[in-house]
């Protein structure tokens, strides 16, 4: 494949229930791939986005490669988790902690979340 990874929706919803059935995310009563709408997009600048607890979207173009993929999906699913909480800061103190948490389940660098 000359582009990278293929991504479809049904990709990122194995993707998603990959990373929710460990740590942290399997502690964080995240609702089942089955209950979230999964979205291709590509967009060059915005790797993915999070609409509450309802819909996430990845860009094809940010994530050419499972590693960025996963990141990727980490990341929105760390916005998911603070959406139920009723939690709007953006990239305030409870993402954070909750990046720590991912980083170092995952062995990831915690910058790769900002």
């Amino acid at each position: 494949m000359k582009d990278g990874l293929h991504i479809t929706p049904e990709v990122l919803a194995a993707a998603y229930t990959f990373l929710r059935a460990t740590r942290p995310f399997c502690r964080w009563m995240l609702p089942p791939a089955e209950s979230v709408k999964f979205r291709v997009t590509g967009s060059m600048t915005e790797a993915g986005y999070c609409k509450g607890t309802e819909e996430i979207g990845i860009s094809k173009k940010c994530s050419a490669h499972t590693s960025s993929l996963l990141a990727t999906m980490s990341h929105e699913m760390i916005h998911m988790h603070l959406n139920a909480k009723g939690v709007r800061a953006h990239h305030g103190p409870d993402f954070v902690k909750a990046s720590g948490q991912v980083s170092r389940e995952h062995g990831w660098d915690m910058k790769r979340f900002f």
